[in-house]
């Protein structure tokens, strides 16, 4: 059993058999970057498909952008930049303890998304 608090969650990587053929239904992962002074990451290993679904399904109720398997919250970003419209851009989500950014890359769609949003808000 596990918790991850998903509210100081501001990005995960979701990994499935589809990208890794080593993986099952009951050994998945998930990379989640929290927030807060400093951006960190953890890995959690052998997430079952439910957990994996359901924690997925929790940041989407909250108003991520999904980017293929990367979920994003998108009042973490502090500033993006497009490659190109095919190729997608880069999103900034804060900086590590060494002062080195937390950039995560995202498709042209979830870009455009994600910028509609925040010219919105």
């Amino acid at each position: 059993m596990r918790y991850i608090n998903t509210g100081r969650v501001i990005a995960a990587q979701l990994t499935t058999p589809a990208e890794n053929p080593l993986l099952t239904d009951g050994s998945r992962l998930i990379d989640v970057w929290f927030g807060g002074e400093a951006v960190r990451k953890q890995l959690f290993k052998k997430v079952t498909k439910a957990e994996q679904e359901a924690f997925a399904e929790s940041l989407l109720a909250r108003g991520f952008i999904r980017s293929g398997n990367l979920l994003l919250d998108p009042s973490a970003v502090l500033f993006a930049e497009m490659e190109h419209e095919i190729v997608g851009g880069i999103v900034t989500v804060g900086f590590q303890d060494n002062g080195k950014p937390v950039e995560l890359k995202v498709s042209g769609k979830a870009f455009a998304e994600l910028c509609t949003m925040l010219a919105g808000s």
